[in-house]
């Protein structure tokens, strides 16, 4: 990212933290999490560097959680990574914003804050630190962005609303229009869910000369299970125009998700995943991907979790039909 927008983001930081009363007695907390895996990486009929055994480094966050009063919080996290046979990422800011907590069923957030879907559905998939859920691994959504955030929760339903640049964190953009993100969920049960979610702008791809041709637009549900150590659940997604803002062509994708865990002692799970995706309905229709994960985890101390995990990834089309598998450990710390 540009030191343009990381002086940016400082600055907003800095005037954000002024409004809040510090008649209360503040709060501050600094912690870290890095996502790290050493694995053997096979790429049928092909030789290519990133394969063998070698290291990844998926997730370097340092996190600054400040409180003023039981009400008005700061949040920002920096967000690194440097994946085998590459330079590291720069400093990416994946928070920074404050949050006003009205009472115990309806939040604000201001700045650079998670969009609702992705940070619902992580939680209910679990094991993050293996892989992102299937609309962030495919880039079919984005895990935050910088806007104004609303989120309301009780026993029986939650709703959140967020409207925002559309640009991400990584490379923070203002476009000519607000993008709106949309997620509701029926807690059926206390252990049954039932979500849905809509996205709807221009994602900036209208910025500078480019011309607004098209409307992105995103529709997604859940339904999920979770209770005492086992999850179940089931994702679909629809992308319409996604990467197609300002092309002539119109292009859509959809794609589904089905996971499951058990947590069969205190320490130890087993977990599973099978992701299918049409990453390219109307311009290259034959073009398929599938990702199987399956995977052993341990959660060692409180500072330490480690899965033992073996992946395959499949994409077939007309042209192609390649298969790549990986196989090794992966960990979780926190700081």
């Amino acid at each position: 990212m540009k030191r343009t927008s990381t002086s940016w983001y400082i600055a907003a930081a800095g005037l954000l933290s002024c409004s809040p009363s510090l008649t209360y007695a503040a709060e501050t907390k600094f912690s870290s999490q890095i996502f790290a895996n050493f694995s053997n990486l096979q790429v049928d009929d092909r030789k290519i560097d990133s394969e063998g055994w070698q290291p990844d480094l998926k997730r370097f966050y340092l996190n600054f959680d400040h409180s003023w009063n039981e009400n008005w919080k700061l949040k920002v996290t920096t967000d690194v990574q440097w994946h085998r046979q590459q330079d590291p990422t720069d400093v990416w800011f994946r928070h920074a914003y404050v949050a006003y907590q009205m009472n115990k069923h309806n939040q604000f957030k201001f700045g650079v804050a998670e969009l609702p879907w992705i940070d619902y559905v992580a939680r209910r998939v679990g094991y993050r630190y293996i892989d992102p859920s299937l609309t962030p691994k495919n880039k079919l959504a984005g895990p935050t962005d910088l806007g104004v955030h609303y989120g309301f929760t009780n026993q029986d339903f939650s709703f959140a609303a967020s409207a925002i640049t559309g640009g991400g964190f990584q490379k923070p953009r203002v476009g000519d229009q607000v993008d709106i993100e949309l997620a509701a969920v029926w807690h059926i049960s206390n252990a049954v869910d039932l979500a849905t979610g809509w996205y709807e702008g221009a994602r900036v791809q209208d910025k500078d000369d480019k011309p607004k041709r098209h409307t992105a637009q995103r529709w997604t549900m859940a339904l999920s299970y979770q209770l005492k150590g086992t999850r179940l659940g089931v994702e679909y997604a629809y992308n319409d125009n996604w990467t197609q803002v300002s092309q002539v062509e119109e292009d859509a994708s959809d794609g589904w998700s089905i996971w499951a865990s058990n947590r069969f002692l205190p320490d130890y799970s087993v977990f599973v995943r099978y992701d299918w995706l049409h990453p390219s309905r109307r311009l290259n229709p034959e073009l398929e991907r599938n990702y199987f994960q399956v995977g052993l985890d341990w959660n060692a101390t409180n500072y330490l979790s480690v899965a033992f995990v073996a992946k395959q990834s499949h994409v077939d089309s007309l042209i192609i039909d390649q298969e790549q598998n990986e196989i090794g450990i992966w960990t979780m710390w926190n700081f």
